[in-house]
């Protein structure tokens, strides 16, 4: 599968370079190579379906899929979406995406991706250009220490959220968390950041950030 997304933008043109003996005036030059992707290719890269080999990690809601293997070029970008298709759980795709100018030479690559995902689901299913993989989901335990409870006896809900940052672990947690307090509509929500930290190495080489978080109501 094979696509252009987006309007199409050409590498700018190096004219004020001087060009070498013999060689050409005008050289086209390559803009910077960004590191990943969460959103799609960049403008002036096309995309089409990589081949790599998976491993996936569970750690509370989210889950963590890793993707290696080699790329063709230097400049191309692996990156990890999840599927559009209308289903559950939900499926998600491999990409590559290739400049318009793409310099021949073998890339090796290792990409992790973290996604909200069913507690309950066993497999997660990614397709490539090899067409579909299920992939066994292998659970990541932490100890954690137990729940602060408030006035009442009764702890507040919590929630582990975990990303590439403290933002966006913080972001996962809370959107884990209610919105509003049981039968009330009119509740305002404060939500507690009890711990944070970094969670590096183990068996899936993590390198995630966490954020313990507790949701109260007023």
């Amino acid at each position: 599968m094979h696509r252009q997304s987006g309007p199409e933008t050409p590498f700018p043109l190096a004219a004020s370079v001087s060009a070498s003996p013999g060689g050409p005036s005008i050289w086209p030059v390559p803009p910077p190579i960004p590191n990943s992707s969460a959103s799609g290719p960049p403008p002036g890269y096309t995309e089409s379906y990589g081949r790599a080999e998976y491993r996936a990690f569970r750690l509370g809601r989210a889950l963590l899929i890793q993707a290696w293997g080699t790329l063709s070029s230097v400049s191309q970008i692996p990156d990890i979406r999840q599927s559009p298709l209308k289903i559950y759980p939900p499926q998600f795709d491999f990409w590559v995406y290739t400049p318009q100018f793409a310099l021949p030479a073998l890339k090796p690559f290792k990409l992790s991706e973290i996604f909200g995902f069913p507690t309950g689901a066993p497999v997660v299913v990614i397709h490539d250009a090899d067409g579909h993989h299920t992939i066994g989901i292998e659970d990541i335990v932490f100890d954690e220490p137990p729940a602060i409870a408030l006035k009442g006896g009764t702890p507040p809900p919590e929630e582990i959220g975990y990303g590439k940052s403290f933002e966006a672990a913080f972001a996962a947690a809370v959107a884990a968390l209610p919105t509003t307090a049981p039968g009330s509509a009119d509740s305002l929500a404060t939500y507690r950041l009890i711990e944070s930290g970094l969670r590096r190495g183990g068996v899936a080489g993590i390198n995630l950030h966490y954020a313990r978080v507790d949701v109260t109501f007023s």
